[in-house]
């Protein structure tokens, strides 16, 4: 019989039960680790189910897997849901820790697989460019308003600051995808889709393993671009996408905001869902999602896109 624990990650600790059971407290320190290894051996465990918290697992998740644990990452928003569920209305350590054995046990849970280390050293570059790109923006927009003479040379030292930042990480980010020929192979065929730039590329290729690996119903839902269904009845409701992967889902809208405004299929695509009626957010989204499984066609044949080949609307 499968035993399986749940562990609530925190920066300083480590809070580990079974099935429920009892919560039993660890260190979030190299020797807490090994020791919640141990105990979790002793306990002939099966698999280990985790939340993502910002970074503060990687340690755990990384150890687990390198002894042979199977470990799964858990959806908070699906852990949450399970909680209410299950009449769990309070959210407390303890709580959640158990809560996330149960979810292990009742739901079917796909394993986290070990992360490619190439992989995960250019998502920390896109994330903190991301960031500073962000924060960049912020700074454009207070330089308009009316600042006194310091506060605007301190405004314009810091653009100045985050632009040579911004271009040192982008340097960064070219040499670890030339770096790694998986990555670079991943990038250079995503390009070959029209809209899709040297970001979303990157983009793609840090934040979206499962292109190609998957199913095309099943990387919609991934990047929150599948439209779900609101019926009861006789009643049709208004179908509309949520959650999944913020990130992809911005760059993909870039990307079809650029492949819309060029001549091509996916215009051409875009203009007959408009002379149908459809509104043009709703349409846009529609391009969105072609041009994601027109990504996933290219991962998984690893071959570049060939625009002629596209399919008339």
């Amino acid at each position: 019989m499968d035993r399986v624990a749940g562990i609530d990650v925190g920066k300083a600790s480590l809070d580990v039960s079974l099935a429920g059971g009892p919560v039993r407290p660890f260190a979030n320190t190299a020797a807490g680790r090994r020791s919640l290894r141990q105990w979790l051996g002793e306990q002939d465990v099966t698999m280990a189910v985790c939340e993502p918290t910002g970074g503060y697992e990687r340690p755990l998740v990384a150890e687990l897997q390198a002894v042979g644990l199977p470990v799964v990452l858990a959806h908070p928003p699906r852990v949450r849901a399970f909680a209410r569920v299950c009449g769990t209305e309070a959210k407390t350590d303890l709580l959640d820790t158990q809560v996330l054995a149960r979810f292990g046990v009742a739901v079917p849970v796909v394993v986290t697989p070990p992360p490619d280390p190439a992989r995960v050293a250019l998502r920390d570059l896109v994330s903190r460019r991301r960031q500073l790109v962000d924060t960049r923006t912020e700074e454009k927009n207070r330089r308009d308003k009316g600042l006194t003479p310091a506060v605007a040379q301190s405004t314009r030292r810091h653009l100045a600051w985050l632009d040579r930042e911004i271009a040192r990480l982008d340097a960064e980010i070219q040499q670890t995808v030339a770096a790694s020929p998986a990555l670079a192979r991943r990038a250079q065929l995503y390009r070959s889709v029209r809209g899709v730039g040297e970001v979303t590329a990157t983009i793609l290729t840090a934040y979206l393993p499962e292109l190609g690996q998957v199913s095309g119903k099943a990387v919609t839902a991934l990047v929150g671009l599948a439209p779900w269904a609101h019926d009861s009845g006789r009643q049709r409701g208004y179908r509309a996408i949520r959650g999944g992967r913020g990130t992809v889902r911005g760059a993909l809208y870039l990307a079809a905001m650029v492949a819309i405004r060029h001549p091509g299929a996916l215009q051409r695509f875009y203009a007959g869902l408009r002379q149908r009626g459809k509104p043009g957010k709703v349409a846009l989204v529609a391009v969105m999602r072609k041009l994601l499984l027109h990504l996933h066609a290219v991962a998984r044949r690893g071959t570049p896109w060939i625009e002629e080949l596209a399919p008339a609307p």
